[in-house]
């Protein structure tokens, strides 16, 4: 993207639902005119911070052991299938798969409950609420069109229906966005209004009305943003930041004509991902500050930045990615001129702040920010078990925070290369993203 938008483009939209409901309207009415009659916690890309600074330390690195691993259920061996992100609870990690949702003792790996499902998992809510998370299944392979709320801290299903749209259709719904949050059940589709459900007994209600057609929301503690598109013969977008308790708007920002967000990466401050119209290659960075004003473009296409485990229009789907306040925190692409590395950009200017190296021809990855601290994971060699680093935020320095042991460094690398890391209370795991790539799906160390 090489121009810079003008004020008008790339600040705060006016107006309110009831322009964008008149501007919808009559996109509606030249499409017909046309003949148109022919639509958590911490870990890689969620930036999660410990919820109260603490103290720092200076003390030697953790040499870590391997506690635990998770098989692959026997029913999923034959499966290439994506595994959901797991959600964690005060003594479990939980995870979906094709035919269960299965609770794992943080502590002993030890099964603490499974719930089967009568058909297959198809996609699951990023996060839970309130020990409540929501998973999206159907009785065939491919009908998609269930909705169920499980009480994972208790291993119990709490309801699960049909997804019936307006005119009592049922269809797939593997592609929607779904979240858990402040007592309620969303699944927001690509068409069609959202589903609003409450988390614990399934009665469904009336999704807020911003005059536009909702395509997801992405909720971290206090702050929402959600994505809709309010023109339907030009595709605009609309970014509103809103009051998840109360649904009240605190403002809009249009989306800058020809392009799409695919990712939200921050909530506050508002980060996000976007591309070209009908292209599923991330283009640029957007910052938007607290009013809804944009700052510069990083872009994305033309730098170095890795995002490529970002999923396109899966909005809350960037786990490699972390940010504070002020700043980005992002891998660089190993090419044959230049290794991975870690590059901090400047929030308020688009700039790097600096670019570390750090691991020579490991592969390094910013896990989550840790009492001040930028924490990245570093993928084991074939002779040395992998590592987390604490990196200055300012200066990028770096000192080993936990060594991993060379025993499992084999299956570490496996398993790393087609999953994801997460930290959490001094625990290290690292859960495979999708099927067949090894027979354990978890490994945890301590």
């Amino acid at each position: 993207m090489s121009a810079t938008p003008d004020a008008a483009a790339g600040g705060p939209a006016g107006g309110g639902s009831t322009k964008r409901r008149k501007a919808l309207a009559i996109g509606l009415g030249l499409a017909l005119v046309a003949g148109a009659g022919t639509g958590g916690w911490l870990l890689w890309g969620r930036g999660g911070n410990d919820s109260a600074p603490k103290k720092k330390t200076t003390a030697g690195p953790i040499d870590a052991k391997l506690d635990w691993m998770a098989p692959v259920p026997d029913k999923d061996k034959k499966n290439a299938d994506d595994f959901p992100p797991p959600w964690f609870t005060k003594d479990t990690i939980v995870l979906a798969t094709r035919y269960a949702v299965t609770a794992y003792s943080r502590e002993s790996g030890k099964q603490s409950w499974t719930l089967p499902v009568s058909g297959r998992v198809c996609s699951t809510s990023t996060g839970s609420d309130g020990g409540v998370a929501a998973v999206v299944w159907g009785k065939g392979e491919y009908d998609c069109d269930k909705l169920m709320a499980v009480d994972i801290e208790n291993g119990r299903q709490l309801w699960s229906q049909d997804v019936v749209d307006s005119r009592g259709r049922t269809q797939g719904r593997d592609l929607a966005n779904i979240s858990v949050d402040h007592g309620k059940v969303t699944l927001v589709d690509v068409v069609g209004d959202p589903y609003v459900y409450a988390a614990r007994t399934g009665k469904q209600s009336k999704a807020s009305d911003y005059g536009c057609q909702q395509q997801g929301s992405v909720v971290k503690g206090s702050g929402q943003l959600t994505l809709a598109q309010c023109e339907l013969i030009t595709g605009r977008q609309f970014i509103l930041n809103v009051d998840p308790k109360s649904g009240q708007e605190k403002w809009t920002w249009k989306v800058l004509n020809g392009i799409a967000v695919q990712n939200v990466i921050s909530v506050s401050p508002a980060v996000l991902v976007v591309g070209r119209e009908n292209d599923t290659s991330a283009s640029d960075i957007v910052t938007l500050d607290g009013k809804g004003r944009m700052g510069p473009l990083i872009s994305v296409s033309a730098g170095p930045y890795d995002l490529d485990a970002c999923r396109p229009r899966h909005l809350d789907s960037c786990r490699r990615v972390v940010t504070d306040d002020r700043t980005l925190y992002l891998a660089t692409k190993t090419d044959k001129d230049s290794l991975n590395s870690i590059a901090a950009i400047d929030l308020a200017t688009g700039k790097p702040r600096w670019t570390a190296p750090l691991g020579g021809t490991r592969t390094n990855r910013p896990l989550a920010m840790h009492e001040g601290r930028l924490l990245v994971y570093q993928e084991a060699t074939e002779e040395e078990g992998g590592k987390l680093l604490s990196v200055d935020p300012a200066t990028g320095d770096s000192r080993v925070f936990m060594n991993l042991p060379q025993e499992s460094a084999e299956r570490e690398r496996t398993l790393a290369h087609m999953g994801s890391a997460y930290f959490r209370d001094g625990r290290f795991y690292i859960v495979s993203d999708i099927g067949m790539t090894d027979s354990m799906m978890i490994m945890a160390f301590h």
